[in-house]
């Protein structure tokens, strides 16, 4: 990701600035979950944000949130299962029938925090093959994606008060399924309905979610070293580099 906050307020006046903007995301080519590196060593934790933007009184307030989510239970740790395994709360899939989320994520959507997730492209890998084909996904219409997030605010690894986040998916539109793709983030169409998803009524948010428009959305083929979690070091294609 590569954004600055103040071109992001710029590209739409539909969202509402603060009076003083924090610094800037970190630009970075490849964010994965917060992991450890050692499983069996708790000192090897990297902890991974997100640029999100989220509803504050009528302000729509830039900061950061820790990815994956931490539930209630996990208060500054990854969350595990009762055999000590990790799970997975970086993506909450949008559920079909019944309530639209797991049990997980649906304190965060009765009464926490929908955000808004901004990033210039993300990573997908094809499942059809192996090695699995890593390709980048970025919008044709737009600067940056505006994911659905569903967040909530608890005590971090530092034990002061930090948001985590999840991305909401949905079913993939044709392009990523012509890439070997099962999911898609939930990628809000406009800046309109990224306001809407922050503030609007929880039927109306969730009409949201759904696959995008195949005509705005390209993919590109990009190095296996995307795959390794965190490595900065390859080199993207010029349809990637080019944009800004």
């Amino acid at each position: 990701t590569d954004l600055s906050w103040a071109k992001v307020y710029e590209f739409s006046r539909a969202f509402t600035p603060p009076s003083a903007l924090p610094p800037d995301p970190e630009t970075r080519i490849n964010i994965s979950p917060s992991r450890l590196r050692r499983k069996s060593e708790p000192d090897s934790m990297v902890w991974e944000t997100l640029p999100v933007m989220f509803a504050d009184g009528r302000v729509d307030r830039p900061g950061e949130a820790i990815w994956p989510f931490l539930p209630v239970y996990s208060e500054g740790c990854l969350p595990m299962n009762k055999q000590g395994r990790l799970i997975s709360t970086a993506n909450a899939r949008l559920r079909t029938e019944g309530a639209p989320f797991a049990p997980t994520f649906m304190g965060a959507w009765r009464t926490g925090l929908r955000v808004v997730v901004l990033v210039s492209w993300f990573y997908e890998f094809d499942s059809r093959v192996r090695p699995q084909i890593p390709y980048a996904v970025f919008p044709l219409d737009s600067p940056f994606w505006m994911m659905a997030g569903l967040a909530r605010w608890t005590k971090g690894p530092d034990g002061n008060k930090s948001l985590t986040v999840a991305i909401v998916t949905v079913d993939p539109n044709d392009v990523l399924q012509s890439v070997g793709h099962h999911r898609s983030p939930a990628l809000l169409r406009s800046t309109k309905e990224a306001v809407c998803w922050m503030r609007g009524e929880h039927a109306e948010a969730q009409s949201l979610l759904r696959p995008y428009r195949n005509d705005l959305m390209g993919v590109e083929a990009v190095p296996m070293g995307i795959k390794i979690p965190g490595n900065q070091s390859v080199d993207l294609p010029s349809p990637l580099t080019g944009r800004s």
